[in-house]
C-alpha cells in the first residue's frame, strides 16, 4: 500500500520534470490543495460494489463455472434452469440474477450488475451444492468468496473477525493461484487484499459503498434517456430533480412513522399459543391484540414467513421462523416457531429443522436486525444460507 511520504515524492516527481505519468502518478490531487488535512492515500476509501459484485465475484463464478462444467458435475442449461426456477422469495424476487450467457466463457464474466451477483454468490449453494462433491477445490474456492463477501459486507467488526477476514483473503487468492495457475489476477484483487487494513481506517466499508449512490443516479440516466435533450443538460437534470423532490416532499407519506404496517386483524389472546399469551401478560391485561402479516420498522420490512436469528447454542446462530407480528401497545413482537440448527461446511449454509415449540422475540432481541434473513424450503427440512 502506498505511504504518504512516498505518493508525495512520486508527485513531486511528476511536477518538476513535466512527466505525464511515474509509477500511476499524474499529478497533484485537486483535494489536496483545498482541503488542509486530506491526503490521497488516506482520503479515499475503497468501494465494496465495484471491487467485489462488479469486478471479483463475476470474474471468479465464471472461472469456477467454467471448470465445474468442464468436470460434468452440470451443464450451462442445468444451471440457468436451477437460476430460473429457484423459490425466491421475500426481497430475493426483486434482485433475482441472471441466466448466465455462453459467451460467458469467452468474456470470463457472468455479467449482470451488483444486486444479481450477489444474489447468485449467496444463493449457488443453495441451487448447485449438491450436485459438487465435498472437497472439491473449484467449489471451495467459490465457498471462501462467498465467506470473504458475508465478512466485508459486516456492519460491525472485532480484531478478531479482522484478522480472521485477513487471513481468508490471503488463503483464497493462494488456492485461486493453485487451481487456476494460468489466470492472471486483477487488479481488484489486489485492492481487497487490504481490506482489513482500510476497515481499521474508514470503518465498515458496507456503510460507504456507492450502491445508493448508483441508485440515485439511475433516476438521472432515466431523464436523460426519456428527453433526449443534450442542451445544457445540467439544468435540465436539476429541474427535474427539484421537480421530483418538490412532489415527494409535499405528498404526505413523504416523512415514514418508525413503524408501519398494512393490514391489522384482532386477535383474542386466548387463541395464540400459551408463550405468547404469557408475554402478553406482562403487556397489557386486555384480551384482544392486533396482529399483522407485514411490518416496517425504520424502513426495514418483516413478514410472515422469514427467517430471523436470536441467540445462539454451541457456538451457532438460533434461527427461528416468524409466525405472527404482534402489536402489544404500541410495540411490535414476533411469535417465532423454532428450528433446531446445523451448520453445512460444504454450502457454508444452514440446515433447519422444524420444532413444535414457539417463542416470542422483541426486535432488540434479534441478533442482526441490517441483514434480513431468507429461506427456502424443501419439505421439512430448510436449508438457509445468509
Amino acid at each position: 500500500m502506498r505511504k504518504k511520504e512516498t505518493h508525495d515524492l512520486h508527485v513531486q516527481k511528476v511536477v518538476q520534470e513535466e512527466n505525464v505519468a511515474h509509477l500511476g502518478v499524474v499529478g497533484e490531487c485537486p483535494l489536496s490543495k483545498a482541503l488542509q488535512h486530506f491526503h490521497t492515500v488516506t482520503g479515499f476509501p475503497p468501494d465494496i460494489l465495484h471491487d467485489l459484485f462488479e469486478g471479483v465475484v463475476p470474474v471468479e463464478l465464471a472461472l469456477c463455472i467454467r471448470e465445474l462444467i468442464r468436470q460434468k458435475y452440470f451443464t450451462l442449461e442445468y444451471l440457468n434452469t436451477k437460476i430460473r426456477t429457484f423459490p425466491y422469495q421475500h426481497f430475493d424476487k426483486i434482485d433475482k440474477p441472471q441466466p448466465i450467457p455462453k459467451s460467458f466463457v469467452a468474456k470470463l464474466s457472468i455479467g449482470g450488475n451488483g444486486h444479481e451477483n450477489s444474489a447468485l454468490l449467496r444463493l449457488l449453494p443453495l441451487m448447485i451444492g449438491s450436485k459438487v462433491p465435498e472437497g472439491n477445490e473449484t467449489w471451495d474456492i467459490i465457498m471462501n468468496l462467498k465467506e470473504i463477501v458475508q465478512l466485508v459486507l459486516s456492519p460491525s467488526f472485532t480484531e478478531e473477525s479482522l484478522q480472521y477476514l485477513q487471513t481468508k483473503i490471503s488463503d483464497h487468492r493462494q488456492a485461486l493461484k493453485a487451481v487456476f495457475p494460468e489466470f492472471n489476477l486483477r487488479p481488484k484483487h489486489h485492492y481487497i487484499e487490504h481490506y482489513p487494513e482500510l476497515i481499521k481506517r474508514f470503518g465498515p466499508l458496507v456503510h460507504l459503498w456507492t450502491m445508493r449512490f448508483e441508485g440515485k443516479h439511475r433516476f438521472f440516466k432515466r431523464v436523460m434517456h426519456d428527453t433526449q435533450n443534450f442542451k445544457n443538460v445540467l439544468k435540465t437534470l436539476a429541474d427535474r430533480h427539484q421537480s421530483m423532490m418538490a412532489f415527494h416532499m409535499n405528498a404526505p407519506s413523504f416523512f415514514k412513522p418508525q413503524i408501519q404496517t398494512r393490514s391489522v386483524t384482532s386477535v383474542q389472546v386466548t387463541t395464540l399459543p400459551q408463550v405468547a399469551a404469557d408475554f402478553i401478560k406482562t403487556k397489557t391485561d386486555s384480551q384482544n391484540i392486533y396482529s399483522t402479516s407485514v411490518v416496517s420498522i425504520d424502513g426495514t420490512d418483516y413478514a410472515n414467513g422469514m427467517f430471523v436469528s436470536a441467540g445462539q447454542s454451541g457456538g451457532l446462530p438460533n434461527f427461528c421462523k416468524i409466525e405472527r407480528i404482534l402489536l402489544v401497545n404500541n410495540s411490535v413482537s414476533f411469535l417465532c416457531r423454532s428450528y433446531e440448527c446445523w451448520y453445512i461446511e460444504h454450502l457454508r449454509s444452514f440446515k433447519l429443522t422444524s420444532l413444535d415449540n414457539f417463542s416470542v422475540h422483541e426486535l432488540s432481541e434479534l441478533n442482526d436486525t441490517e441483514w434480513k434473513r431468507r429461506t427456502f424450503s424443501c419439505m421439512s427440512i430448510h436449508p438457509l444460507t445468509l
